[in-house]
């Protein structure tokens, strides 16, 4: 089922899907038709498929970090390779070597693996007698085209984060705003701390915060910063966001014990959070500063509907004041993009 829906036009899954697939034939057809390889043209496809990931921003990195390896790994073989002319046994055993410093250095990083690896193969094809300068060459000019056509997918066929932070930051304020409602609602139906609804709530807000900030750092190194969002409204955004968490995590903090006295109120301003935040969401998405019109009546109203209830009250005031701050943030954003 979850496969099915991503067969879609904007789908990021389906566009890697693509771009691996085209890339890899691509690759290997390149790898066959130049003079290149000694029989080991898959060495292109290869290099494109290890580098090619759903988002840019790794696969620029480890294309770089790759071709950078690489280029160390065969060097530095092919410096021992013609300074002691080792045998086969010796060959093989620096070859163990290589595939031992592979596996020690792997968690330290892609290319630190990629020097390791070249300089394997280095040695493992001089054990069949092929000709060190031919195998320099070959490696390192099938893992350049390599990594060149994972860059070209994605001139061809992007799949950026940039323009998708605008619904990112979307899915947020609904889930930071269905999380508010679930808690304010308690208060009118007290059933005291560790409610289900909540913490599904919270982990919900957890999850869409988490998506939030991983777009919002694939989309520092894209270069198509213009159809998104500023760096400012990113950050002014996100603060703004954080603190109205923050707001609601301090009410469940203090929700009521069973069998407390309901605070009616509250439900009507849950609602109103709710539908608020769920049209704010929809607001962004389609490119326009969200208004709050609706949920300000609502706690303009409440000291005078419930004056006893500080923490409510003085919590959606600050809700309040965080959800004019998205609002700023995006419209500053969208005036800069126009001048």
């Amino acid at each position: 089922m979850k496969g099915r829906a991503e067969l879609r036009r904007d789908s990021p899954v389906l566009r890697h899907a693509i771009r691996v697939s085209a890339v890899t034939a691509a690759g290997y057809l390149l790898g066959a038709v130049l003079p290149l390889g000694l029989g080991h043209g898959y060495w292109a496809p290869m290099a494109s498929v290890m580098v090619m990931r759903p988002d840019f921003s790794q696969t620029y990195a480890r294309s770089v970090a790759r071709f950078g390896g690489t280029l160390v790994g065969v060097a530095l073989a092919t410096g021992v390779v013609q300074s002691f002319h080792p045998g086969v046994y010796l060959s093989a055993g620096l070859a163990v070597v290589c595939a031992f410093g592979m596996y020690l250095f792997m968690r330290t990083g892609y290319a630190a693996g990629q020097v390791f690896v070249a300089a394997y193969v280095v040695f493992l094809l001089g054990m069949e007698g092929a000709g060190v300068g031919q195998t320099v060459r070959d490696r390192v000019t099938l893992t350049l085209i390599g990594g060149l056509l994972a860059m070209l997918a994605y001139a061809v066929y992007p799949a950026w984060e940039t323009p998708r932070l605008r619904g990112r930051l979307a899915d947020w304020l609904a889930s930071v705003g269905g999380y508010a409602a679930v808690v304010v609602a308690r208060y009118a139906d007290p059933v005291g701390p560790g409610s289900p609804d909540v913490r599904e709530a919270l982990l919900n807000t957890r999850a869409a915060r988490v998506a939030w900030q991983e777009a919002v750092e694939r989309a520092t190194h894209e270069p198509v910063r213009h159809r998104g969002l500023s760096h400012a409204a990113v950050e002014q955004a996100d603060h703004a966001l954080a603190e109205f968490g923050r707001v609601a995590m301090l009410m469940e903090a203090h929700l009521p014990e069973p069998g407390a006295p309901p605070v009616p109120e509250a439900a009507t301003l849950a609602e109103a959070l709710r539908h608020a935040t769920e049209q704010g969401a929809k607001q962004i998405r389609e490119r326009r500063p969200p208004e709050w019109d609706e949920l300000r009546e609502t706690v303009d109203a409440w000291s005078d509907d419930a004056p006893d209830h500080f923490l409510l009250h003085k919590g959606a005031a600050l809700i309040l004041e965080a959800l004019d701050e998205v609002t700023t943030a995006l419209t500053d954003s969208t005036r800069a993009r126009t001048r």
